[in-house]
């Protein structure tokens, strides 16, 4: 559930978590701005010794003393100096401690919540990834958080010191002339009143140019995605002209978000100005009546350019707070959100290991409330060991029933079981881990050949993975690469075949030994001789394991303990091969065209 907490203290439990580093470098940016405050007086008291040592030089020139009082005034201003110097030196000091601890503290903030982010989205299911598009969710895991650390270092930590400063310089100035003070003070309001325009006009423009920028990130990856069929069609031209428009949208809102920037520093600059004219203006008025001395106007003058940068930094600070809230709250978006598929407290954590038999009772589904069922109110039971083909028209609801068995989704209706036992009360990771799952969309990492079969199972042997391979008709191919098993596939699989990308994906099943080896119409790149001899390797696991075969070819299925016929998403014929031919039905249709198939490519 999300909380309804701002975004921005949402963050604090982080904040807490580094105390350690916080803390001190807050109190360092406290005493890098004390001793920066210091310079001001250091100067004032140089200031106003330059009069005395013109009266001095007037009463006592000529005389034995003149040439003592020069050395000692000499040595006055060499020590005002030096302490100018060195006061600049520690607060430096204390600045970098400050940058050292408060900047470190938000990379080591900004690390757990880029891996509290990726872990989370881990676990979320499948229809989060249909809703959500790629792009999308890489910028709030880059950029998003990126602009989340700037507010928990550089934005804190600047905040910090513009505040000391700001408030202790205004001390000191009340306490010297509260006449001067609050004409130098005049411009302040309008400046309070820029800021919180600015600030709003920030908010809404960094939330439009993220959202811009999610969108840029997706078309650039769904064009890389499918940079092959762009080619195929010829369509580099459109594709470019796609992804220009979506561009310039960005960059004209990333030009509107600069322009507030850029228009707020001269209105700032300009205000400080005023503050210097007017200090100088009604000072010099105070110094004729004697109130204040020539020095107080030097210190005030440096008082307003040490203002300058806090002043100037509140509206970096407030920019990059309105930036992080946006952010956040996008980050947020999607920790909130719920994964569909978790363990319960119906649970069972006891639960271990599994025998491999499955059972749907009455069960339907479908993607959106309201929607079409996919599944409707299928019944069957396949007993631990025994072999089931799922054949069907293209649509029928084949994939959508196996995507239920491990649960990738959760039934809208009904229950789907595993050895009696409804599976949300076996643990995740106790179900998925005893179920090997070759889709029908294979995915390889961008990794070698024997790494992308051990995805499988990762301590696995290299003999295991030689056998594994062996199975699924690899071993032949990979003995033949290059470097063998060491053979990087390049970006999800681009330098393999299609048949060889799937007897990858089979290899990477069959290597974990799992109770229930599910194949999603994984032959359908394979030739029928390649087919016949996976089938063969498959054949020795029949007993030993339950395995359900999804195809659209007879010939893989043709073998199963029990067959079942799916049309739109219902049971339409249930049997083995020989009652489902001898019945003359979808099966047997579909069973005759392949044979037809068959002998006309025969003949060709």
């Amino acid at each position: 559930m999300a909380s309804s907490a701002h975004p921005l203290r949402r963050l604090n439990p982080y904040l807490w978590k580094y105390k350690g580093l916080m803390i001190p470098g807050l109190l360092a940016a406290l005493a890098s701005a004390g001793f920066a405050i210091v310079v001001p007086v250091v100067v004032r008291e140089a200031v106003d010794a330059i009069p005395r040592m013109v009266t001095v030089h007037k009463l006592y020139a000529g005389t034995p003393v003149e040439d003592f009082l020069w050395r000692y005034f000499a040595y006055t201003l060499v020590v005002i100096g030096v302490a100018i110097v060195g006061l600049s030196i520690i607060s430096g000091v204390f600045s970098f401690l400050t940058r050292q601890t408060v900047v470190v503290a938000s990379r080591h903030i900004e690390f757990d919540l880029r891996n509290r982010l990726y872990d989370h989205l881990q676990k979320l299911s499948a229809g989060f990834y249909h809703r959500t598009p790629t792009g999308d969710v890489l910028t709030r895991a880059t950029s998003d958080i990126e602009k989340v650390r700037r507010y928990i270092g550089p934005a804190i930590m600047y905040a910090v010191r513009a505040l000391t400063t700001v408030v202790t310089v205004l001390i000191v100035m009340l306490l010297i002339s509260p006449t001067l003070t609050l004409w130098a003070l005049l411009p302040m309001p309008a400046l309070a009143v820029v800021i919180f325009f600015v600030s709003q006009l920030v908010h809404a423009r960094t939330d439009a140019m993220q959202r811009q920028y999610s969108t840029l990130t997706s078309r650039v990856q769904e064009a890389l995605a499918g940079v092959r069929v762009v080619k195929a069609y010829t369509r580099e031209i459109f594709e470019a002209e796609r992804f220009e428009d979506e561009s310039r949208d960005y960059k004209r809102r990333a030009l509107d978000l600069a322009l507030i920037d850029a228009a707020f520093r001269p209105i700032m600059q300009i205000l400080i100005g005023a503050s210097t004219i007017l200090v100088v203006w009604i000072g010099g008025r105070l110094v004729i009546e004697g109130t204040i001395t020539l020095g107080n106007i030097a210190e005030y003058i440096i008082y307003v350019a040490i203002m300058t940068w806090p002043v100037a930094s509140f509206g970096f600070v407030i920019s990059m707070i309105q930036q992080a809230s946006a952010s956040a709250t996008r980050l947020f978006e999607i920790l909130d959100t719920a994964p569909d598929v978790i363990d319960t407290e119906r649970t069972d954590q006891a639960i271990h290991s599994i025998e491999g038999r499955v059972t749907f009772e009455d069960v339907s589904y479908h993607y959106t409330d309201g929607g079409p069922d996919v599944l409707r109110g299928l019944s069957f039971d396949v007993p631990a060991g025994t072999t089931i083909g799922i054949v069907g028209r293209t649509g029928s609801g084949k994939s959508t029933l196996i995507e239920l068995i491990p649960r990738l989704i959760e039934p809208t209706q009904g229950t789907v079981k595993v050895d009696g036992r409804n599976v949300q009360t076996i643990p995740l990771d106790t179900l998925r881990s005893n179920i090997g799952m070759v889709p029908q969309e294979v995915f390889l990492f961008s990794d070698s050949v024997g790494n992308n079969i051990a995805f499988g199972e990762l301590d696995a042997e290299q003999a295991e993975i030689e056998q594994a391979a062996l199975e699924a008709d690899l071993l032949a191919n990979i003995e033949d690469f290059p470097e063998g098993f060491e053979t990087r596939v390049g970006e999800r699989g681009i330098t393999l075949s299609g048949g060889q990308k799937q007897r990858t994906a089979i290899a990477r099943a069959l290597i974990r030994e799992p109770r229930i080896l599910i194949f999603d119409d994984a032959l359908s790149a394979v030739d029928t001789r390649t087919e016949a001899t996976i089938l063969g390797h498959l054949k020795k696991h029949y007993g030993q394991r339950t395995i359900v075969i999804v195809s659209h070819r007879i010939s893989a299925v043709q073998d199963a303990d029990q067959i079942l016929v799916l049309e739109d998403g219902a049971i339409a014929e249930r049997g083995d091969h020989d009652a489902l031919v001898e019945h003359g039905g979808i099966y047997a249709d579909l069973y005759r065209k392949q044979l037809l198939e068959e002998e006309l490519a025969g003949v060709l």
